[in-house]
């Protein structure tokens, strides 16, 4: 597994496939949430494909899959959160994003966009991303680090999990939009 820095939508063209993390819950109108991170800005970017990933969560259930292609590169869900959780005692609001836990209480229903990522969930993605890429002869992948943005897991929890599954066909891509700006603001001072 190789890292970089930059904007992951800078490899459109240039990758044969970008990952944008996602849920496993699919609204009763058919779409996927698409709420947050980079699955909110492929919503912007692409009319629909919040209905494509809905489609492929309800026929194949919530698993890596191909739900647009933008040029030349494939853009493949990584789900990093489950579908939904019964909330049975205090201890499970653990579970849920701390900007919504207010809003969830004992006897609810937690909807999977709600959840904190799962390590589990992206061991899983992972792997599922390798067949991916060995089906379909794909070398060039890029990803966010899964589920360490919204999903609130930490970067070292992650990393080893990945390394562990992904090889050099992969790449995972840190957003540095504050590194960007200050050095774009020194280079403009200089």
């Amino acid at each position: 597994m190789l890292q970089t820095t930059g904007d992951l939508w800078d490899q459109i063209g240039k990758a044969c496939a970008i990952c944008i993390t996602t849920n496993g819950f699919a609204k009763r109108n058919g779409e996927a949430v698409m709420g947050r991170g980079c699955a909110a800005q492929a919503k912007k970017r692409y009319l629909g494909i919040e209905r494509n990933l809905g489609r492929t969560l309800i026929r194949r259930g919530n698993f890596p899959s191909q739900i647009w292609k933008d040029d030349t590169t494939s853009i493949i869900s990584f789900p990093v959160k489950g579908e939904s959780k019964k909330i049975l005692q205090a201890s499970d609001l653990e579970s849920i994003v701390k900007h919504k836990r207010n809003d969830f209480k004992i006897n609810d229903t937690d909807p999977g966009w709600a959840l904190k990522a799962e390590p589990e969930i992206i061991e899983q993605s992972a792997q599922h991303l390798v067949l991916i890429a060995d089906i379909g002869g794909l070398n060039n992948i890029y990803l966010p680090r899964p589920g360490c943005g919204w999903g609130e897991l930490e970067w070292k929890t992650i990393y080893p999990i990945l390394n562990n599954i992904l090889d050099d066909r992969f790449t995972v891509i840190t957003y540095k939009r504050r590194s960007f700006l200050r050095q774009h603001i020194r280079s403009y001072n200089e």
